[in-house]
């Protein structure tokens, strides 16, 4: 931001803009936040009952989806290939890809902390 010098009309002088705060971020990713994915996963493709969504931990439209892709009939193993997780503040967001028998696929979730339990929020695989 330009700002004029006291007592010269026609001089300024640049005053740099402040910084943003640095996000803390946390390096390391909670070990319940990967094992919710896995189950979540692992229901989505018939390897465990979707009993094991407990709903305590998993909301309802992430057990509706599960249901649902269930009920389409995908019973394959699918390989976890990356997994990205991006954690705020009581908060994470993941996302990777998986391989299927012969095709790669996508997932998402959100993740929310509250009284140091992590509960998923929403699940999605593409299609």
């Amino acid at each position: 931001m330009l700002v004029p010098i006291p007592g010269f009309a026609h001089l300024l002088y640049l005053v740099p803009d402040p910084l943003p705060r640095a996000i803390q971020a946390r390096t390391e990713v909670p070990r319940e936040v990967s094992v919710l994915i896995r189950v979540a996963l692992d229901s989505a493709f018939g390897l465990r009952p979707i009993t094991h969504l407990n709903p305590k931990l998993f909301d309802a439209a992430v057990r509706a989806h599960v249901s649902a892709r269930r009920k389409q009939g995908f019973t394959q193993t699918a390989d976890l290939l990356s997994c990205h997780v991006q954690l705020g503040e009581q908060t994470a967001e993941v996302c990777g890809s998986i391989s299927v028998g012969l095709r790669r696929t996508a997932y998402a979730a959100r993740l929310v902390e509250s009284g140091g339990i992590w509960r998923m929020l929403n699940f999605r695989v593409l299609s």
